[in-house]
């Protein structure tokens, strides 16, 4: 008898992708700009974030990350009214790449969520209303995609059931 791997499944989420953007990258002297798409849940609920291109080779996560996380970061930075670095966004990541929080941050720029500190140029400041920032997602058109949560692409796998996988076994087993 072999012993099988449980392999998890991704997660598959139906989507509407509503806005695709491009963000200059927060280093001034940085190559490339970060493409990013925004989706909404198909209740226009939930609302998800994912860096789609770094414009160079910089590492990223593709993760679809949920603008609960990055509120959630936010709201407390803004009512604080001081000064922070990207990597404030860490958390909101499970991929570990150096270039996630930073990237998102400049996705947050562009989407008016963030703002440049006035005294220290590598600081920024919580500023948008978020508030404001759902609605108007809330209220785009999008095109319905199945993507993974964890931003890989989708690759079809052929489906085995367990008759099968022990019927390969036992043929594996008496061919020695």
């Amino acid at each position: 008898m072999s012993k099988s791997k449980s392999i998890a499944e991704p997660t598959l989420l139906d989507l509407l992708i509503v806005k695709q953007g491009k963000a200059p990258k927060l280093s001034v002297g940085a190559d490339g700009e970060i493409t990013y798409q925004v989706a909404l849940s198909p209740d226009k609920k939930l609302i998800y974030v994912a860096l789609q291109d770094s414009g160079s080779q910089g590492y990223f996560s593709r993760e679809w990350i949920s603008a609960d996380a990055i509120v959630e970061i936010l709201e407390p930075l803004q009512q604080r009214a001081e000064p922070f670095v990207s990597k404030v966004f860490r958390p909101a990541f499970v991929g570990k790449s150096s270039n996630n929080a930073p990237f998102l941050a400049a996705v947050l720029l562009e989407e008016k969520l963030l703002g440049r500190d006035e005294k220290h140029e590598t600081k920024l400041r919580a500023m948008g209303d978020a508030a404001a920032w759902r609605k108007s997602i809330q209220s785009l058109k999008g095109k319905l995609a199945q993507v993974r949560l964890d931003g890989k692409p989708i690759t079809a796998m052929p489906k085995t059931t367990t008759a099968q996988t022990e019927e390969q076994s036992d043929a594996t087993d008496s061919s020695d």
